[in-house]
Parts: structure tokens; sequence; C-alpha cells
């Protein structure tokens, strides 16, 4: 058995172990006595009456303890910096639950039928053909292997300049919003549907890349409170494929379901819906919570393009802005759907922000325009010139050889010879304004029309499959909404007795439709949610700050004792080593004087 000498010290100098003044004396003469300060390492390491051996194995098994520790401690530490995370799934029931916003677009952009008969009335036919032109070219480009449309701006520019004049052919030409439903508002929208106020075609149209958008539930007065089919929203759209672009190779519609807050504009992320067609759209609400760096991918970025300034952009939105700058930065100009809907937001500082990169190329392109004409012009001023002096010649060798008159000398001109013809370049820009809200002002020239944005979505297709242009991925932002959608379809009408008897008289058309006129252009579609319930996915954080203290604490005090009380007693030891150096070192210095004073009383001679 071990048996440590321990000597209580009150703190007083007069109970402190004392000796003679030698040298002896001065090193057991201490302030403190570190046999109390001590930890138990210490103990167990420095003390005398312990013998050597002892204090050699506790030393091995001390050093394993502190590498084996330090390596514990090193993996907590790189579990806590993977900053791993996992995602927490609950199911919450609803008594009634929100109608997604819903888009909803023909697959046709323009009224092929009333583009016709305008410009033949016109007597525009350069112009039809042209777009007609386009139009072939484009489907031609749509067959071939690599999809390359050998085309370019300038040979439309007339076509782009009758645009700018009397405005964008989808506002002009597509279809209105009253001609995509069949019959009154009352019975287009059925189910929930009576929540639809009376129609504001202004508050529910939306420019897309489709051309002009039907949009719903934005306000979110729309809530399901029964689950199923009859619980949900009802609608009965017509598709007027009589009226089709020759190259729309799709009839029917398009369904986008979003956020009340998301803004559509760009053919993508939809679901098509076909004439002749019922159309069951189920939805599963599921709300996301991400987190954002380090331990997560989400990032909110404010959207540029949406209604309200509290909104962060989706995904989608995120793909939208980046394919419409590259258009910009391509194209040189604005896509019409974007800038009407930046224009109508009252957000004309983004167009601002556009006209500077555009108007440098823009003017050139009409500098270039306004040089042709002149040139045009003034070739056939100089053809019509030589013809009248050709025939002018003609007449005149007539009239001598007639009426015996000399010839005209060389650098004489003919007395009924006109002056040549100078051609002024033209007044009028290549731009005008229009009766369109947005072509009222001075962003008119920066629009692009709708020949413009056919050609450049190609141009900007062919530039991603050459890889010439690289979007950045997109982040999630922290917490959306997300629909799971199933879509069951089925013929409609099914038969013509059930036409005949639930359809014919309750349509409200001007017109009585036929069967086969409902089986050709009608879609009924169901949107609904099948359960009250929405999916809630967390993501949550797997390793906290306060997980890695408890562990790296619980790992360091199970095997080598350590914990914030020992740290304490460090502290209290350091500061009870640095002031007993100081008092050795003053008492030494004292008695340094003290031992100076007495050597010069003792000899009176050095006085």
């Amino acid at each position: 058995m071990v048996v440590l000498k321990v000597e209580p010290w009150n703190g007083t100098t007069a109970d402190s172990p004392t000796t003679s003044d030698g040298p002896e004396g001065d090193k057991s003469h201490e302030m403190f006595g570190f046999q109390d300060l001590a930890s138990d390492y210490y103990q167990v390491l420095r003390q005398k009456e312990r013998p050597a051996w002892c204090r050699f194995v506790w030393g091995i098994v001390i050093i394993i303890l502190l590498i084996f520790t330090g390596y514990m401690v090193y993996q907590l530490l790189a579990d806590y910096l993977q900053y791993n995370s996992f995602v927490e799934s609950s199911i919450s029931w609803q008594k009634n639950l929100t109608l997604p916003a819903i888009t909803i677009c023909s697959t046709n952009p323009l009224n092929y039928t009333l583009l016709k008969d305008q410009l033949k009335t016109g007597n525009d036919t350069k112009l039809l053909e042209e777009f007609n032109h386009l139009m072939e070219e484009f489907v031609k480009s749509s067959t071939k292997p690599n999809g390359y449309m050998n085309i370019s701006f300038e040979e439309f520019e007339d076509f782009n300049a009758f645009e700018h004049e009397f405005g964008s052919l989808v506002l002009r030409f597509g279809p209105h919003l009253y001609n995509m439903l069949f019959g009154e508002y009352d019975y287009v929208f059925r189910g929930i549907g009576y929540f639809v106020d009376y129609l504001d075609w202004s508050k529910y149209s939306q420019m897309t890349e489709l051309g002009v958008c039907f949009e719903l539930n934005d306000d979110g007065r729309l809530k399901q409170t029964v689950g199923g089919v009859k619980g949900g929203l009802v609608i009965d759209l017509d598709a007027n494929v009589d009226h089709y672009l020759f190259t729309t190779t799709t009839k029917g519609f398009v369904v986008f379901i979003r956020d009340q807050d998301e803004t559509i504009m760009l053919n993508r992320g939809g679901y098509v819906v076909s004439p002749g067609v019922e159309n069951f759209i189920k939805l599963t609400a599921t709300t996301h919570t991400r987190l954002g760096h380090p331990h997560g991918t989400c990032k909110n970025v404010p959207s540029q393009f949406g209604k309200y300034d509290h909104h962060y952009e989706s995904v989608r939105e995120c793909v939208q802005r980046q394919r419409m700058e590259a258009m910009v930065d391509m194209c040189h100009c604005i896509p019409w759907y974007l800038a009407d809907r930046l224009f109508t937001l009252n957000k004309t500082d983004i167009l601002d922000g556009y006209s500077e990169k555009i108007q440098a190329h823009q003017h050139a392109r009409a500098r270039a325009r306004m040089k042709r004409q002149l040139e045009n012009e003034t070739e056939n001023a100089e053809i019509e010139n030589s013809e009248t002096e050709n025939t002018e010649t003609e007449n005149t060798e007539t009239d001598n050889s007639e009426s015996g008159d000399t010839d005209i000398e060389p650098g004489e001109e003919s007395p009924t010879a006109e002056a040549p013809k100078t051609t002024e370049p033209p007044t009028t820009p290549w731009f005008w304004v229009t009766n369109q809200p947005l072509h009222k002002t001075n962003y008119v020239h920066l629009t692009c029309g709708f020949v413009e944005m056919y050609i450049c979505d190609k141009k900007l297709e062919e530039a991603e499959m050459e890889g010439e242009i690289e979007f950045e991925p997109c982040p999630e932002p922290c917490e959306y909404h997300e629909w799971n959608v199933e879509i069951a379809s089925t013929l409609f009408p099914p038969s013509e007795e059930y036409f005949d008897k639930f359809l014919r008289d309750q349509l409200y058309l001007p017109k009585t439709p036929t069967y086969d006129f409902i089986r050709e252009n009608m879609a009924r579609v169901h949107i609904y949610y099948d359960e009250l319930k929405v999916n809630e996915k967390v993501q949550t954080k797997a390793y906290e700050p306060q997980n890695f203290v408890a562990e790296f604490g619980g790992t360091v005090d199970l095997f080598i004792g350590f914990s914030f009380f020992t740290i304490f007693q460090l502290i209290e030891i350091s500061v009870a080593m640095c002031l007993t150096r100081l008092w050795q070192r003053r008492r030494k210095a004292k008695k340094t004087e003290e031992s100076n004073s007495n050597s010069v009383i003792d000899n009176p001679s050095v006085i």
C-alpha cells in the first residue's frame, strides 16, 4: 500500500514549514502546497512517495488513453463537420385543403384563320408568304436529325416591322380566353368552381410562351372540403381545332400545377390534355422544409418576375430566368411575353436593365436595314434612269432621222432628260407605336415579335446542342409546396347517347354542337384531392452542436477523466504556479537586499 504524506496549509507563513536561512531552507519555504491543488495526474506522476515502477506504469497507461482519446475526438469532429442531415416525414390531415394555382394554355398560340383573313384583307400577301415560309422551315427543321434551321432574322424584317407597327401577333390573333371555355362560367366551373367570381379576363389572363393562358386560384379561394372527384374542380375546355396554326402538332391544352406565388412563362413541367378525353388529375400535396448551407443546398433567391416581392423563385422559375436571359443575350431582344409581364407588374427597372444590352445592337440593325433600303432604292432609281435615257435616246434618234436635226454632241444633256433621282434615307424609324399597351411606350424596340421568338427559340436549342450555352444548376427554396400528380383519362363523351341526354342542351353554345364536334374539340378536366392530407417533409440536422459537445465530454471523461471542472483545476494550478514564481522572486530579491545591508554593517570600512 502506498501512503501519501499531505501537510495541510491554512495560507499563512507562520504555519508553513521553515528551516534555516540556508539553501535547504529556501527550497522548502513555499507559498502554496501543490499537493493540495494538484490534479489526479499530478498525484499519480509527481508524488515521490509512489514507487518509480508504479509511476512508470501509470505513465504508459495515461499515454495510451490520451492517444485513444485523441483518435475518438478526431472521429467525432470529422462526423460533425460532414454536416449530415435526414428528412422527417409526417402526414397532416385537414378539414379543408386549398387547391394549387392552375395555369391552362392552348397548344395553339395563334388563330390562323383570323390571321389569314386579316392579311388578305389588307393586301399583305407578301407578309403572309413570309410567315408561312417561316412556319414551313420550322416544321422541316423539327424533322431533321440535327434540328438545325437555316434561317436568319434579316429575312423577316418586314414581318418584324409589321408586328412592331400593329402589335404582337399573339396579342392580336391569339385565342381569347372566353373562346377556350365551353358555355358560361357558372357551368364551365363546376364542383367547387362556384368560388370563381365573374370572370375579369384581364385578371385571369397571363402571357406565356404558349400564348395567352388562363390562370385560376391565385388568391387560394378554391378549397376542397370533401375528398374524391366530386369534391374537386371541373372545367370544360374548347380546343377550336379549326383555327389551329398548321405547325401545331399537338391538339389540346397544357395544364400547369403551381404554387400561388409561382410564375409560369415557358412550356416546361406541364401536363397535356387532349380534346375528346375526360381527364382526371389527382393531386397529393407535399410541403418541403430544407436546410441551407452547410447542411443542405437550399437557397432563397428573390423572384424577379413574381407578383409578390416576398416570393422566392422555384426551380422552374430559376430555369425560366436563365433561359430568358440567354435569349436576351443571343437574340438582342426581350421575349414579348416577358416584356408584357414586366410592364404589367410595373417592373420597368428590369426592362431598363435589359435596354442597355440591347439598344446598341438594335440601332446597328436599324442602320443596316436603312442602308439596305437606301441601296435598293438607289439601285431601282438607277435602273429607272437608264431605262428612261435609253427610251429618250431612241426617241431622239427617231425624231432626228425624221426631221433632219443634228445629233446631240457628247457632253450635252438632252433637253427632255430628267435629273437623276436622289434617294434620302427613310425618316421613319424601324419601330412604331401601336395601340397595344406595351407598344405605346419606348420599350417597343426591345421586344421580340412572334416570328423573332420562333427563330430565337430554335437558335437557343441549337446553341444548347452544341454546348455553347450552359446553365447553372438551380437550388431549391428553403420552403416550398409540391404536388404529385397522377393522370387518368377516358373517352369523352363516352357515347352519342350520353351526348344527346347530358351535353347537347347544357353547353349554352351559339350553335347547337354535334357529337363529332364535341369529340374533336371538347376536353373535360377534373382537378381534385383524393384525400385531404398534406405530406410534410422536414430536413433536420443529424448532428446538432449540443450533441457534439455531449459526446465529446462523454468520451474524454470516460477515458481520461477530463471535464470542464478539470479545466478550472488546470487554470487554478497555472495561476498558483505563476503566483508562486512571482513570490519566490520577490522573496529572493528581498533576501539579497537584506544580505547586502548586513554585510555593510558588519564591515564599517566599506562606508
